[in-house]
């Protein structure tokens, strides 16, 4: 595990702070949710978001980008509008965990109001240098979102239900919520069978990656999660998710463009969905 983490964090990861951790995945007797049973204290926690991974973040963004990235967060944003039918001025969005700010600048780029939060310092600098507004914790629970972006965060956070709850709070009666984590299934599967990390490739690691992934979900347990946070998943529009889609003659992106419409929201088994709040929620 520690040849790991000094792989995944480019040698960061040689810390004190790990003396003492113990790599262990649980799961929940109600939900079945798979957590990591010991999970990073505060000060390993800052020295995660703030020094291992900004590292590595700034060397991917220093790589030569394709379209695609750019191109699927133009989709996203653009089917968003639609579907609330709204102008995009009168679209108030919020992307929790923004990271690099890519997502939000994109959703700024269409005219959007967008709001961010993230807990690294760095980032949160660098989103307010391209223009975007950045709120805590608290401050969230004084706005109200038209759509809550939540890209790769829910599996980090320590106390993931009490963050939900907030952010459904936070919803406008019409407002959707994305919830998009890693599928833990295959994974978890493996682990199971063959009671050790060490044989495990990194890609199937990743989704219960120590440390950072403190939780594991499948399908079946991000809609239960949801459910307690008094939301439901919605199915979106077919024709809006491929009237915003581009790049159907791209050889290698057609396919792809084609299929996860369906995999995603017709045959649902991915750890994607849109969520919006049931009757009666708070």
């Amino acid at each position: 595990m520690t040849a790991f983490l000094e792989r995944q964090y480019s040698g960061r990861a040689g810390s004190e702070l790990l003396r003492g951790y113990t790599y262990e995945l649980v799961r929940c007797a109600q939900c079945d949710l798979a957590y990591q049973k010991a999970v990073p204290a505060s000060q390993l926690l800052d020295e995660i978001y703030n020094v291992w991974i900004p590292a590595t973040e700034r060397q991917r963004l220093a790589e030569a980008r394709t379209v695609d990235e750019p191109s699927y967060w133009a989709n996203e944003v653009h089917f968003i509008i639609e579907h609330l039918r709204r102008r995009p001025m009168d679209v108030r969005v919020l992307d929790f965990g923004m990271g690099w700010a890519e997502w939000a600048g994109m959703a700024r780029a269409y005219g959007c109001e967008v709001y961010g939060t993230e807990l690294s310092s760095e980032r949160r600098n660098y989103a307010r240098s391209i223009g975007i507004q950045t709120l805590d914790l608290e401050e969230i629970g004084k706005q109200r979102f038209h759509f809550i972006n939540t890209e790769q965060v829910f599996e980090h956070l320590i106390d993931p239900l009490d963050i939900l709850k907030r952010l459904s709070a936070s919803l406008t009666d019409d407002g959707v919520l994305k919830i998009s984590v890693p599928n833990s299934r295959a994974a978890l599967r493996r682990v199971s069978r063959q009671r050790a990390f060490a044989p495990l490739s990194s890609e199937t690691i990743m989704p219960i990656s120590p440390l950072e992934h403190v939780n594991c979900f499948e399908y079946k347990t991000l809609v239960s999660f949801a459910a307690a946070a008094g939301l439901a998943p919605i199915r979106p529009s077919i024709r809006l998710l491929y009237n915003a889609s581009s790049g159907w003659l791209h050889p290698a992106r057609g396919a792809r463009l084609l299929l996860r419409p369906i995999y995603r929201h017709i045959y649902p088994k991915s750890t994607f969905a849109y969520f919006v709040r049931t009757p009666g929620a708070c």
